[in-house]
């Protein structure tokens, strides 16, 4: 009997048979991951399917890197995984993979802290590492103990509050504008007032952008699920400014200098913010525009319903760790509230 399971963005194919191994496979799309799974079906039936072979394993770069070809390049975060992958291999490649047990792990645990990397950087190892033993024990029917099963996961960092105040949107503008990225400051205006991340923004094409109705298409989100978000005035006279390019890219510019012009342009900004107190540009993310837009549009007012139909998440839980409402928005529902009653 066949199913399909939507992992992460990905479709994973699987067949189940009585007395025989499970088959399986993902895939990008789910009309893949179906056709795979008819095909497979119909050559079952008629006695012609083949078995996959079954690597052989002698250590754990070979189980890491065949992971990564059958499994991490159809997901989202294959990027990361990648680079995950190979710091694992580069600790533990030449050792045999029964020798990957709880030990080894709660020391990679214990390192990785001690470099200073957050609790939440440990879980997406332990993930990753509990992912390829179960392709090992789901796929190779190899009967190696996972080693995460019994390792408590690191508890969550406290979510980043940092707000990008109108002053401080104001400097870092004046930054861009100074060192001539007229693109960086659409794309950090256009954050600003749509809450979008990073890869969404960067991904969309006119065709995704409904200027009649005030909306753009996503169709591609980091939970998996298309969503459409409004666009605001301050949204719509962004898109105005950067449409005379006449690209099909809405913003184009790759990944690698955004990154670049966004680090030099919060530079520029540190080093000349004069104000007493803590230097509000130290540290500061281009993520962190996402929190602000959330923020602001909940100092607006929006209900928790209305801001998780903006910004695409499915629980109150991670919602809050974005949100931050200012005081001064919350003094005056408090007082408009007391007018009221």
């Amino acid at each position: 009997m066949a199913s399909i399971q939507k992992r992460s963005g990905s479709y994973r194919a699987r067949i189940k048979r009585v007395g025989q191994p499970t088959l399986s496979q993902t895939f990008n799309t789910r009309m893949e991951a179906l056709e795979w799974a008819k095909e497979t079906q119909a050559k079952l039936r008629l006695g012609l399917f083949e078995p996959p072979q079954v690597p052989s394993l002698k250590n754990f770069k070979e189980a890491a890197l065949c992971y990564r070809d059958n499994h991490t390049i159809y997901k989202k975060i294959a990027r990361s995984e990648t680079y995950r992958l190979q710091i694992l291999i580069e600790r533990w490649g030449q050792l045999p993979i029964e020798q990957i047990n709880k030990s080894a792990v709660l020391t990679l645990r214990d390192d990785l802290l001690r470099l200073g990397r957050a609790g939440a950087t440990v879980n997406h190892y332990f993930n990753t590492i509990s992912k390829l033993f179960q392709m090992l024990n789901d796929e190779w029917e190899l009967n190696i103990p996972n080693p995460i099963k019994s390792i408590k996961r690191m508890p969550p960092s406290p979510g980043r509050t940092k707000r990008v105040y109108e002053q401080v949107e104001r400097e870092l503008i004046a930054s861009c504008e100074k060192l001539g990225f007229g693109l960086l400051r659409s794309i950090i205006e256009f954050a600003i007032a749509t809450g979008m991340r990073r890869g969404e923004m960067m991904g969309l094409h006119w065709g995704d952008i409904d200027l009649v109705n005030r909306r753009a298409y996503l169709h591609i989100t980091k939970n998996g699920e298309p969503r459409k978000v409004p666009l605001s005035q301050r949204a719509m006279a962004v898109l105005e400014t950067v449409q005379a390019m006449g690209t099909n890219a809405v913003f184009p510019m790759s990944m690698n200098v955004l990154r670049n012009q966004f680090e030099k342009s919060r530079a520029h900004a540190e080093a000349a913010w004069l104000s007493a107190g803590d230097n509000p540009f130290k540290g500061l993310r281009l993520h962190d525009l996402r929190h602000e837009a959330l923020s602001r549009l909940s100092d607006a007012g929006l209900n928790v319903i209305e801001l998780s139909h903006i910004s695409g998440h499915k629980t109150v839980a991670m919602l809050s760790r974005y949100t931050h409402p200012s005081h001064p928005a919350i003094l005056e529902k408090i007082d408009r509230y007391s007018q009221i009653t």
